[in-house]
């Protein structure tokens, strides 16, 4: 079993100067637990993507961690696409995480742009021909709310993968058994590139659990009954969020996974409070091999 801690955090452009210079001060936290990159997530419409565009480019030349753009289809012709990828490259940055993306009206179906790629696996193509990218696709444990049934959503995934893609990240999960279930269907299926959970530290649980509904996260109910009665109580809530988390990331480490993606929603503490947990269980483990080693 690998004990190294391989860790990636991820943020959204914040939305007034105020929120930029909190999210930066948690990134700047989080940079001492030397994650392999930060991601940035991408919004459509142009002042959205801007604010994107500018975040990625100030972590790429102000911090020591490399950084991953989010990309997509949504709104956007290839020529758009193309050109926001290739003025990143050209910066120097080459990490892109590419995503269908969800439409902004609600009750409206996605539809791809009439220039634009079709999806994901589109964009995957499209991008690799363009230039040398590391790109990053989203996976779903328990499938895409759109998806018609999980074999459908495998032979997307799949499909993503074999246009080139580097890297799986998964959407955040609560139930360590379907994430596993998931990545032994992925490896069956042909999948062999790297499947990295997403995990969401709980720290408001009504808001996550609104969240979880959304994107077809289930909740377990022994998560449920953690924080029942505890809707007035955030601290508590927290503590509880930061524990669950710590223990899913160790469930998962003892089958083998040794590379975890942070979801922060723009607050370090709880991502902070989990990683330093977990390091401090590396240093003991590593404290007593050393004690085997001499004795």
């Amino acid at each position: 079993m690998n004990k190294d801690l391989n860790i990636s955090f991820e943020f959204f452009p914040a939305k007034d100067d105020a929120g930029h210079e909190s999210l930066w001060q948690s990134l700047k936290k989080l940079e001492q637990f030397s994650p392999k990159f930060f991601s940035v997530t991408f919004g459509a419409g142009g002042g959205e993507r801007d604010k994107s565009d500018f975040l990625v480019k100030k972590i790429h030349n102000k911090s020591k961690i490399p950084v991953a753009g989010h990309l997509t289809c949504v709104d956007m012709s290839k020529d758009e696409i193309n050109t926001i990828a290739l003025n990143w490259l050209n910066n120097g940055i080459n990490k892109i995480v590419a995503l269908r993306g969800d439409v902004r009206k609600k009750n409206t179906k996605y539809s791809p742009h009439k220039k634009g790629y079709i999806n994901a696996a589109d964009m995957v193509k499209g991008l690799k021909k363009l230039g040398n990218f590391e790109i990053s696709i989203a996976g779903y444990p328990e499938k895409h709310p759109e998806s018609e049934n999980e074999i459908k959503d495998l032979e997307n995934l799949k499909n993503k993968v074999d246009q080139g893609a580097d890297k799986i990240i998964t959407q955040f999960f609560f139930n360590d058994e379907k994430f596993l279930r998931f990545r032994d269907r992925a490896v069956a299926s042909g999948i062999k590139i790297p499947i990295i959970p997403g995990i969401l530290p709980i720290d408001n649980f009504e808001k996550i659990k609104n969240f979880s509904q959304k994107c077809g996260t289930s909740i377990p109910n022994w998560v449920e009954q953690e924080f029942t009665n505890l809707d007035s109580d955030n601290e508590i809530q927290k503590i509880i969020g930061a524990s669950i988390a710590c223990d899913l990331v160790k469930k998962l480490q003892s089958e083998g996974v040794n590379e975890f993606h942070f979801y922060t929603l723009n607050k370090y503490e709880l991502s902070y409070a989990v990683c330093k947990r977990l390091s401090a269980d590396k240093l003991k483990i590593n404290k007593n091999q050393q004690k085997e080693i001499y004795a």
